[in-house]
């Protein structure tokens, strides 16, 4: 284990819909508006920001948790709603793809989450948020509210896994899965 990785818990999306988004965003790219841009590949949901694991044998008792509780959920699907920022509305610090409400997401991250208290990770105590980060920090001079982009399409996927990534901050992409659990399918 690298010690500057940082871990998370994460839904990605399919890589079909991951090429959507990142074409209905490219007239905001082109005009070079915000510091980062998330790799289309790197597009997903988190589900618990992990940091840096205390040791070897702290994740893999979550992995091993996350095998045991995840696999006994349904598989189910999302939809996307808007673009939609975090942060001043003038000078956003996210901007991201929003997801519609789900109660099947908020018991998967529900217990996602208690997994990872269990494997005593400190964890972010701000309310669940879904949404999928596609930029961050705004640099342009101009106003956010002034940049013009069209709402996004309304796409649906489903959700059949969650991973473990590791993040890699030197690579693109930069989200690795280092453990994947299937959710139960019929």
């Amino acid at each position: 284990m690298t010690a500057l990785a940082h871990f998370f818990i994460g839904i990605s999306l399919p890589e079909e819909k991951a090429k959507s988004i990142y074409e209905q965003t490219l007239s905001l790219r082109e005009k070079n508006s915000f510091k980062t841009w998330v790799h289309p590949l790197d597009y997903h949901l988190t589900l618990a920001f992990l940091g840096r694991p205390q040791s070897e044998s702290q994740l893999k008792q979550l992995k091993n948790n996350l095998t045991e509780t995840l696999k006994k959920h349904d598989a189910f699907h999302l939809k996307t709603n808007t673009f939609q920022t975090f942060g001043r509305k003038n000078a956003p610090r996210i901007f991201f793809l929003g997801v519609e409400e789900s109660e099947s997401l908020t018991r998967l991250r529900d217990h996602t989450y208690q997994i990872c208290k269990d494997a005593c990770f400190e964890l972010d105590q701000r309310p669940f948020a879904p949404h999928i980060t596609i930029a961050k920090k705004w640099i342009s001079d101009a106003d956010f509210l002034d940049a013009a982009f069209e709402s996004p399409e309304k796409m649906n996927f489903n959700v059949y896994s969650v991973d473990l990534f590791q993040t890699k901050l030197n690579e693109l992409p930069r989200y690795h899965s280092i453990h994947n659990v299937m959710l139960r399918s019929d």
